[in-house]
């Protein structure tokens, strides 16, 4: 019963029946235990941090899961869990968490005021667990909470830092959300739900659609209340429901016609976040039924504990017609005269002068109620010499004859021995594309320098390749190992590039294939680069040294034979030869000649720095040069 209070209808106290709901305990039990329930109560008994799990669980269970990290693994989920690894156990526990925390949302704010939210930021797609953190980091530094989604990505105007990059924030934008403050000038209601920056504008029109707004009524709210004036417009006037008066079919063949945008299926995402902006879409909580509360107050399943089979029970009290028993599981038990060994009838025996408190025997169980926790048992020979057997849930000679059929198809197919099939892998990452190198080179050929593409590698399921654009026509194919591997599915916990290791795609591409790509761009964007071949660099110099005979001239061009590779073109004077040595694009910078430099001042100077000490060293192109594969040798 609830706390006692005045009844003011029948002047006296009352007390109104509480609701009592039972959930499982194995998050709570568990989490009582660990040291951050110590940290998180100080100085509170173990029960209590026990019953406080429980109320935490009720609230929210998806904060308590992720609370538990890996410890997570210890939760029953399925009785034959244990048949499969760990790591493989909570991969998959993993995904389920990213469904589901992407499916609910996080509210942003919440996350950064509360520890158990924001554990659940590294589940959001495009995060991570490392992203995560540096957002919360650096959202934490501005000193107030967020106002709009676009303030992750940051704003110069009020100082506010970028807390993610625009290909991330691109990823995780819908899943974050900021709750609707009509008091805020700069709230915008879409921030609120799932629709994705890139299509407030269309959320916008439909706002406008349907309070009728023609083109001067959405400039006149724009002008006064911003870009979100027209969506605000249409919550304060409490006309959502407008929205479902408009037929989005037509609109959605008029984007198709003039834009090519499939947007079918985004008009009805956002017709149902303007009217319920992140609505519950998970099942509605169910109670334990007979049967789970069996197994969580007892740890035994319909399968492990059934009527029929001999177990062994241990005496609490006897009597002279009657024994007391208590089954491992905690169970209370019973067992009648009439079910006691035959030959204690004919000896004329009673239970207490046969067993004692704490004696272990053996039983067979008769009865079991799950719902009052109690089982019935017997003691007779001729029961217990009648053997356990499980229930069928077919017939002893029934048989699928196809599904053996294809099961044995199956198998032979997963063992073959073809060394020319490749494994196909599946990896979930935006770049990652199932093509050869002549695929990825088409892909990429439409799109801008630096743009890369992950793909399987022909050496083997421990290596990948990355094929990113150098330049128009010019393609690298970056050979990834993969170590720290779960499985050849799974990709490398460490990847290497040369001698480089990495910790996963997303830290390569942009610490490797995107540092080299700007030192691409900082080679093109030099005063001595030149855009030509290598012949057309070789006759500038040329025509640059007879017209400047005592001067020496250098310039850059790419090698489309070596992606990755630049020539640096050097023509001591007139009546010298041409020389070229490679300059090799690296994350840090360049190297030319073994040495290192972190730009092309730097790169130029020391260029200079060896031709001043060393002389030119390098292998003309003219008729002494070697050829290597259609390629001048270079002297190192």
């Amino acid at each position: 019963m609830s706390t006692a209070y005045e009844d003011p209808d029948e002047d006296k106290e009352v007390s109104d029946p509480l609701e009592v709901v039972m959930i499982n305990d194995e998050v709570a039990r568990l989490y009582h235990a660990l040291p951050r329930a110590a940290i998180d109560h100080p100085g509170v008994p173990p029960l209590t941090r026990y019953c406080i799990a429980l109320a935490m669980y009720m609230q929210n269970p998806m904060k308590e899961y992720a609370a538990l990290g890996d410890n997570i693994t210890s939760i029953t989920f399925d009785p034959n869990q244990q048949l499969i690894p760990k790591a493989k156990l909570k991969k998959h526990l993993d995904t389920a968490m990213v469904d589901m925390v992407n499916l609910v949302g996080i509210d942003i704010n919440d996350a950064i005021n509360d520890k158990s939210t924001e554990n659940l930021l590294q589940y959001i797609c495009g995060l991570g667990q490392r992203k995560a953190g540096q957002m919360i980091k650096t959202v934490n530094g501005w000193g107030h909470e967020m106002i709009t989604r676009g303030q992750l990505v940051g704003d110069m105007e009020h100082g506010l830092r970028p807390s993610v990059g625009a290909k991330c924030f691109e990823n995780c934008a819908s899943f974050l959300y900021i709750m609707y403050d009509q008091t805020e000038n700069d709230a915008d209601y879409l921030d609120n739900t799932r629709i994705h920056p890139e299509d407030y504008d269309i959320a916008r029109k439909i706002a406008a659609d349907a309070l009728e707004f023609d083109e001067e009524d959405i400039k006149t709210e724009v002008d006064h209340g911003g870009p979100g004036a027209v969506v605000r417009k249409l919550v304060a006037d409490d006309a959502q429901d407008k929205v479902n008066d408009l037929l989005l079919e037509q609109y959605a063949e008029q984007l198709e016609t003039k834009f090519g945008q499939h947007k079918r299926a985004t008009l009805e995402s956002i017709r149902a976040e303007l009217q319920n902006p992140f609505e519950e879409l998970r099942r509605n909580f169910t109670y334990l039924n007979s049967s789970e509360t069996f197994t969580m107050l007892t740890g035994e399943t319909e399968k492990t504990l059934q009527e029929g089979m001999i177990i062994s029970v241990s005496v609490r009290r006897t009597f002279g017609d009657y024994l007391e028993v208590k089954l491992d599981c905690g169970i209370d038990g019973g067992i009648s005269s009439t079910e006691f060994p035959e030959d204690m009838e004919k000896n004329g025996l009673e239970a207490r002068q046969v067993w004692q408190s704490n004696q272990v025997i053996q039983a067979k169980i008769t009865h079991l109620d799950t719902r009052k926790l109690t089982a019935q048992l017997t003691m007779r020979e001729q029961e217990l010499r009648k053997p356990f057997k499980r229930e069928m849930y077919h017939g002893v000679d029934e048989w699928d004859d196809d599904q053996a059929a294809r099961d044995t198809r199956e198998m032979k197919k997963a063992t073959s021995n073809d060394s020319s099939a490749r494994i196909q892998r599946v990896i979930k990452h935006s770049l990652y594309r199932a093509f050869n190198s002549a695929q990825a080179e088409a892909e990429l050929a439409k799109q801008g320098r630096g743009d890369c593409i992950i793909r399987p590698s022909s050496k083997g399921t421990d290596h990948l390749v990355i094929t990113w654009k150098v330049h128009d026509g010019v393609f690298k194919h970056e050979d990834v190992l993969e170590l720290d591997k779960e499985n050849e599915f799974s990709v490398g916990k460490t990847l290497r590039v040369d001698k480089a290791t990495y910790s996963d795609l997303d830290e390569l591409i942009v610490l490797h294939v995107k540092a080299m790509a700007k030192k691409v761009d900082e080679m093109m964007g030099d005063d001595r680069y030149q855009s030509g071949t290598k012949q057309q660099a070789e006759a500038w110099l040329t025509t640059y040294t007879d017209a400047n005979p005592k001067r020496s001239m250098y310039v850059f061009c790419i090698d489309r034979s070596y992606p990755g590779y630049f020539h640096l073109c050097f023509k001591p004077g007139r009546d010298a030869g041409t020389f070229f040595w490679p300059v090799k694009v690296i994350p840090s910078g360049f190297q030319l000649q073994g040495n290192k430099y972190p730009d092309m001042r730097a790169l130029k100077n020391g260029f200079k720095l060896l031709v001043a000490n060393h002389g030119t060293g390098g292998v003309k192109a003219h008729g002494n040069g070697v050829a290597n594969g259609g390629r001048a040798v270079h002297a190192r």
